[in-house]
């Protein structure tokens, strides 16, 4: 819709008078001047918008001397000759008994509302003989100007009732309306379109001058448009025709499709936020289930929406960060601001739970204390018909108790009440109930609010398992551990490929290789995991060759042997496979322990944090014999130097895990069946009976024992799946390795599994401890926060602790869990449709940080060959340090040259978390002397320069701050 082009002048000729012909405008409609109750529905709302607004077509507005007027159904004004009464839809049952032959008797008439306004108005005209209308001339500007009659008539409704909301006497100056009103009827009747808008626009002044008497201060409505990648062309075009304030809420895929699809209209998207009455709203590329990612998938979301944003925006930024999908944390703020957003909208659209404010604005503060001015006002749905009797009694609440009176819209393309349509046609006349802008308008135009709110991770509460079930997802849950395993590996490669180029002096790339890293991440993030882990595949091997060249070198001096290269900011007790290895090897240097197995030569392999070890391929005939190993496996009791393990012989579980030194068990484990019923219906608990229990290894590197079974039905003792759960321990290394397997499960039971509820129907891994009064705490974005919720979701780590110690359960991407009392998890393997069938898990004990652990699960090291060794620098070295063990480093990448573009050299970027919520002051060291070295924003905008001091740079961080430090190195 346009805005109207008449001009303001009066015209030159004078107007009749309205006089009429006697009849009277009446809707009788439910709740009249009373905030309508929660019960009310769709069509008794539409049923009351069109009875109320029919009336004021200007055709009928000719034929009259008096505005119409609605009364209450249930107490209606006795009938009279020449009277309309139109009834709303859903009103008859409130009718007075006997009144339609009251007013069949008074010569009145009574008409059946229904919800279509057109019909209705229709009928009317056929009653009161109104026919032959200026509209039925086919003319679109008469027709469109029809339009702004009944939305006056919406407006003058609204007015009234926003008025009562207000508790205010009602001050409309009735009798100019009246005039105004009647007599642009009448000039739109006789064919004077100018006349009829100019009287119109006086009109609606006069429903504004009476809202600022009782408001005189501004309010605000905020439309926003949904749109989806998925959408097709043309899903602008009415938004942008109207020419009314709108605020697109798009995920950058969906900005990328519309400029393939839809071309035209997105240069029009263009033209409008230039002219500042569209905007578009946003923040990530896809709208994936960002609270469950790793850190740095959630860091890809934001960059590449950015750059897709830029790309198709006249190189404009996206400023306020909002999401149609549930997608909030209580990150989020911390690290949209370092993406360069200012706003945010505190709201997800889709399903979910989250803390509602009472309040429409609110600084949403992180745990690191950065914040961002947010929206909290939940909107009115714009495509239902209840939400148009609401309009007037929300923005009323909002006028009285908020500091900006606020009321947010919200709708898809095309998809609209038309009450919405009344609305953004009043719009283009006057700001009677508030006055449209634009979100970030909005933000700019109104004070920033002083108090902040900032939510725990408990409060936040993900939809996304309960949403992949019902889209019959196979892998609603194992495809989020596979990305998590795949991400592990892409920063490991990352990392190996910053070492490999800063090692050589930012040596020149082999042809086709550098293009590959953000190909592969956005295969990666995309969804496409085969064939991103194909790149892996492929990259990986070569990168780590490519670094063992580069130190150890190319020369025939030494013994054969292998680089262990270790990609992550922690040292490593890891265990790696070397080919070919001797099967005499022996303990030599960072080589702790080495074992024959049928995959071949297992090592257990000391590595410093981003360092490497070299061990040999054979070990000399004049060395020692291995020392004795604490590895053991006796009696289902499995030990190595810090973790003592009991099988347990009936069900095949861990009967039972604690320190070597302690004498009780601190956590016991086994597979379990939730959402099976009794003959009573009543539910029942699956059983977990072992079958064989075989030891593979008993040291000096490993002790493997695999336990085989069955889950049965307590009820029948039916088999539902056959399980085959593997338990590792290596030497040294504080973990123990569960992996396990399923296989022959029940399709009866599995086919119901396929459409029940995921979290009261699935099959776990049910992990139970002795202390009720433990403390549990979830990783989210790798810090510790404790927690009290029945699905403490987190795809890390979950740690058990009491006042002497603490238990971290690994999961390596195994995001969904569900708490039974104070004394058992699940941690959820299958359920709807989930076609995974291996899952791996692990346990470790008192780690003050978990997410070392977290990370050495699902991180590899890099094993090359190599003709000669050691290096001559020595068999172990490192090529940076971070001297902070509360400080994750999550990514390394290389810089071909300051991402500022202020001419600094080649260098490394690192990406830091600060976990521990304590401010940090560490030390970062490089085997090269640093240059320079600045902090960034994750955009790569310089914030501060860092101290240089030979080796070291100094680096400050907050408590839980999350940080992009930039290192030239040459």
């Amino acid at each position: 819709m346009s805005m109207p082009d008449a001009t303001p002048e009066e015209p030159s000729f004078p107007l009749p008078e309205p006089t009429g012909d006697g009849w009277t405008l009446i809707a009788l409609i439910a709740h009249d001047g009373v905030e309508p109750p929660a019960t009310l529905t769709d069509q008794e709302a539409s049923g009351t918008w069109c009875a109320v607004s029919a009336l004021w077509h200007p055709s009928l507005l000719a034929r009259t001397a008096l505005l119409p007027r609605t009364e209450n159904v249930e107490w209606p004004t006795p009938p009279m000759a020449r009277e309309i009464r139109v009834l709303a839809e859903g009103a008859a049952a409130a009718l007075p008994s006997g009144y339609r032959t009251q007013v069949e008797d008074a010569g009145a008439i009574l008409i059946d509302g229904g919800t279509d306004r057109a019909g209705l108005i229709r009928t009317i005209q056929e009653r009161i003989g109104a026919v032959g209308t200026p509209e039925t001339t086919g003319d679109a500007a008469t027709a469109t100007a029809a339009n702004d009659f009944l939305a006056l008539g919406t407006a003058r409704w609204w007015l009234r009732d926003l008025t009562i909301a207000m508790g205010h006497i009602d001050i409309l100056d009735v009798e100019s309306l009246t005039r105004e009103a009647l007599t642009g009827a009448h000039a739109w009747q006789t064919g004077d379109r100018t006349a009829a808008v100019n009287r119109l626009r006086a009109s609606f002044e006069l429903l504004t001058q009476a809202r600022e008497r009782f408001y005189p201060v501004d309010a605000y409505i905020i439309d926003m448009c949904l749109i989806d990648p998925a959408m097709p062309a043309g899903v602008l075009k009415d938004s942008l025709e109207a020419h009314a304030p709108v605020t697109f809420l798009a995920p950058a895929l969906a900005i990328e499709n519309q400029a393939e699809r839809d071309p035209e209209r997105l240069a029009a998207l263009r033209e409008a936020i230039a002219e500042g009455w569209a905007d578009v709203v946003g923040g990530v590329s896809a709208e994936s289930e960002d609270p469950l990612l790793p850190f740095e998938s959630i860091l890809w979301q934001f960059r590449h929406a950015i750059a897709v944003y830029r790309r198709h925006l006249d190189d404009r930024n996206v400023e306020t960060s909002a999401r149609r999908r549930f997608g909030l944390y209580p990150q989020l703020p911390q690290l949209a601001k370092r993406f360069g957003f200012r706003f945010a909208v505190h709201l997800g659209f889709d399903a979910g739970r989250f803390p509602v404010r009472p309040e429409a604005k609110r600084l949403w503060e992180s745990p690191d204390g950065s914040s961002l001015e947010t929206l909290t006002r939940p909107p009115l749905a714009a495509d239902r018909p209840v939400s148009g009797v609401l309009v007037p009694w929300r923005l009323g609440a909002s006028m009285k108790d908020d500091h900006v009176a606020t009321l947010p819209l919200l709708h898809w393309p095309n998809s609209v009440a038309d009450w919405y349509l009344d609305l953004r046609r009043v719009a283009t006349y006057s700001p009677i109930l508030a006055r449209w802008v634009t979100l970030n308008d909005y933000f700019h135009l109104t004070d920033r609010p002083f108090e902040a709110f900032r939510p725990e991770q408990d409060e936040y509460v993900t939809p996304y398992l309960a949403q992949a079930v019902a889209k019959r997802d196979p892998a609603p849950i194992s495809r989020r551990a596979e990305h998590a395993r795949l991400r592990a590996r892409f920063d490991a490669v990352e990392a190996i490929r910053a070492f490999s180029r800063a090692v050589q002096a930012a040596a020149p790339v082999p042809e086709g290789d550098e293009p590959a890293a953000p190909a592969l991440e956005a295969a990666l993030e995309s969804g496409r995991l085969d064939e991103a882990r194909a790149s892996l595949d492929r990259l990986g091997p070569a990168w780590a060759a490519s670094l063992t060249e580069g130190i150890v070198g190319t020369g025939t001096h030494g013994r054969p042997g292998y680089l262990v290269i270790n990609p992550l900011g922690i040292p490593r007790r890891v265990p790696v496979l070397l080919p070919d290895a001797a099967i005499t090897l022996r303990p030599e240097a960072a080589l702790r322990a080495a074992q024959f197995t049928e995959e071949g030569v297992w090592a257990v392999v000391d590595l410093p944090a981003f360092g490497y070890a070299w061990v040999p391929r054979e070990s000399p005939v004049s060395s020692s014999a291995a020392p004795a190993s604490a590895l053991s496996v006796k009696n289902r009791l499995l030990r190595n130097e810090t973790l003592a393990v009991e099988i347990d012989a009936a069900t095949g579980g861990v009967r039972g895990l604690r320190a070597g030194s302690e004498e009780t068990a601190r956590i016991g484990q086994q597979l379990a069946i939730a959402g099976l019923t009794g003959p009573d219906g009543a539910a029942v608990a699956s059983k977990m009976v072992a079958d064989s229990y075989d030891v593979d290894y008993g040291g000096p590197a490993l002790v493997q024992v695999i336990t085989r079974g069955a889950i049965q039905h307590p009820r029948d003792n039916r088999r539902l799946a056959a399980f085959q759960q593997r338990f590792r321990l290596w030497s040294g290394r504080p973990l123990l390795e569960i992996e396990i397997a399923l296989s022959d499960l029940d399709p009866e039971w599995l086919g119901g599994l396929a459409d029940a509820d995921p979290w009261s129907h699935y099959l776990a891994c049910r992990w139970a401890w002795p202390d009720p009064n433990s403390t549990l705490r979830r990783s989210a974005l790798l810090s510790l926060t404790p927690t009290e919720a029945e699905r403490p979701e987190t795809p890390d780590a979950l740690d058990i602790s009491t006042r002497r110690q603490r238990t971290a359960l690994l999961f390596g991407g195994l995001a969904h869990h569900r708490r039974h009392g104070t004394r058992m998890l699940d941690t959820l393997l299958v359920a709807g449709r989930e076609s995974a069938r291996t899952f791996r898990l692990g346990v470790a004990l008192d780690l003050e940080h978990p997410f070392h652990a977290a990370f050495d699960l699902t991180a590899p090291a890099f094993v090359v060959a190599t003709d000669a060794g050691p290096p001559r620098t020595g068999p172990t070295g490192w090529l940076f340090q971070l001297d902070s063990k509360a400080v994750a480093v999550t990514k390394i990448e290389f810089a071909e040259s300051s991402t500022s573009g202020d001419g600094r050299g080649w260098g490394v970027i690192f990406h830091l978390v600060e976990t521990a919520g304590h401010a940090a002051r560490c030390r970062l060291r490089s085997f090269r002397n640093p240059l320079c070295a600045r902090q960034t924003d994750f955009r790569g905008e310089p914030m501060i320069d860092l101290q240089v001091e030979n080796d070291i740079v100094t680096i400050d961080l907050t408590p839980h701050e999350m940080a992009r430090v930039d290192v030239t190195l040459g």
